[in-house]
């Protein structure tokens, strides 16, 4: 469990690195995308289903930091299986750890069920960031006249609720739910009964609620993703790596070759032909193939 002192160091970190990025209490949107940029980590998605091919997510997400010659390089993996909602509460789990500057490497198996002490406090930041007790606070006493107790609203009340901070603030049902019970809006038997309703099913009284609140944006947050690679402007950081003497022309060579690109779609051959580069180290244990 999260102590008293926890949740208020955990409250105060995710005010200042809004007022840090400028972000008010409003929701971020997109703005994740853009705050992990300024922070110059490097962001890849991939699609990792589990070993038999299901949509079964083997983690969410990983945080790495490594230092390369004095200069620190930090990265974010996100599992794009997961649905997209999941995806953005995922890396706002990461940049916790990222602020956080504990540990070089950090695996987050599951952001639903976790024991580990770090891994809540994650969690919470996470949820604290993407939608603030103080903007929450507001909006219930917004939508009911002033008061902060909603638990004795109708099911379909609720639902409709939930459904707008869902597409406003773009946090998980769940986590939302969870949200609703910490700042004490809901009881346990209303987080417990909403808890029980299946909000991916689209034959489902939530989804059908989501859809006529906000189609495009209920639909893209409730979708698999599955993107692979890298923003352009983090791939042309790996060839400043190069270019800074970070890593080597074959280290840059392999990594490109992960997110399906090569030396030549960025004209780099071209170049290193003409400044006299020997590239034979990028064809070593090729000698006699084909």
């Amino acid at each position: 469990m999260l102590t008293e002192q926890d949740l208020y160091r955990i409250e105060e970190l995710a005010k200042d690195k809004r007022r840090v990025f400028e972000l008010g209490m409003g929701p971020l949107g997109d703005n994740l995308y853009k705050i992990v940029r300024s922070l110059g980590i490097q962001l890849i998605q991939v699609p990792f289903p589990d070993e038999k091919g299901n949509d079964v997510d083997p983690f969410s997400a990983l945080y790495l930091s490594s230092k390369e010659k004095g200069h620190s390089i930090c990265y974010i993996g996100i599992n794009t299986t997961d649905y997209w909602d999941r995806q953005l509460f995922a890396l706002a789990h990461e940049l916790y750890h990222h602020f956080e500057s504990l540990d070089s490497f950090v695996l987050c198996r599951g952001l639903d069920h976790t024991s580990e002490l770090r891994e809540r406090r994650a969690n919470r930041f996470a949820a604290e960031f993407l939608l603030p007790t103080e903007r929450l606070i507001h909006e219930v006493k917004n939508k009911n006249n002033g008061g902060l107790k909603i638990e004795t609203w109708s099911l379909t009340a609720l639902l409709r609720f939930v459904a707008e901070l869902h597409c406003d603030y773009r946090l998980p049902y769940k986590a939302i739910v969870r949200r609703l019970n910490e700042i004490q809006a809901i009881d346990l038997d209303t987080l417990e009964r909403l808890f029980k309703i299946d909000a991916r099913d689209p034959d489902g009284v939530y989804w059908v609620t989501g859809v006529n609140i906000s189609r495009d944006v209920f639909l893209q947050l409730n979708s698999r993703t599955r993107t692979f690679g890298v923003e352009g402007e983090n791939l042309g950081k790996l060839i400043d790596n190069f270019e800074d003497g970070l890593i080597s022309l074959q280290e840059l060579s392999e990594d490109l070759q992960l997110f399906g690109k090569s030396l030549e779609d960025y004209k780099l051959m071209d170049e290193m032909m003409e400044d006299g580069e020997d590239l034979s180290l990028l064809y070593e244990g090729d000698e006699g193939e084909g």
